[in-house]
């Protein structure tokens, strides 16, 4: 799949198969975390890859799904990631860490994407209870959550009319609204 092609069909995916993804794809995946750009080139982030279905049943119950689906909606067992990526910071001090997690996570989202696996990047999380299950050290702050798998369910963007809110459709597609090219580019000066 080529960059570019990747980035446009890469949507937040929050239903999987149960399909086991292989360790060097994932491992494949942090890679791409790691050579993200890094302020500074400090380089404050670690990665703990959770593919053990005890330790993920566990760190799924940590996890906040899909706010804006209603009456409040979560994976059914038979559609939960079958692997995850917690993203973990060294240095909170670094004024720029959080930049660093946002070019790691992209890059990693969009390797998923081209391996063929949904993601979703989960901020909604009960860092405390993650840091026990994985055991962390209290040396590195748990950021955020990638949950990965083969996907399970289609979602598809949509031209943004009255609300940010995705939703989903009497067939079970997720509709995304995003905000129009034209109306977002401006060139040589702002009008």
């Amino acid at each position: 799949m080529k960059v570019y092609d990747a980035i446009i069909s890469r949507r937040s995916i929050r239903r999987f198969q149960q399909k086991p993804i292989d360790l060097e794809v994932l491992k494949k995946c942090v890679n791409a975390g790691r050579l993200a750009p890094s302020a500074a080139n400090l380089q404050p982030l670690e990665y703990c890859i959770v593919i053990d279905k005890t330790l993920g049943a566990q760190l799924f119950e940590t996890l906040h799904w899909a706010a804006y689906i209603q009456p409040k909606w979560t994976p059914k067992e038979t559609e939960r990631p079958t692997a995850y990526i917690i993203v973990l910071v060294k240095d909170t001090q670094n004024p720029y860490y959080e930049r660093d997690v946002g070019f790691a996570t992209e890059n990693i989202v969009i390797a998923a994407e081209g391996e063929g696996l949904g993601s979703c990047i989960l901020c909604n999380i009960e860092r405390v209870k993650i840091q026990d299950i994985c055991k962390i050290p209290l040396t590195l702050a748990v950021d955020s959550v990638i949950a990965l798998g083969y996907k399970a369910e289609t979602s598809v963007v949509e031209d943004l009319k009255d609300s940010v809110k995705y939703w989903r459709d009497e067939k079970d597609i997720l509709h995304v609204p995003k905000r129009k090219l034209d109306d977002i580019i401006h060139i040589n000066k702002f009008s």
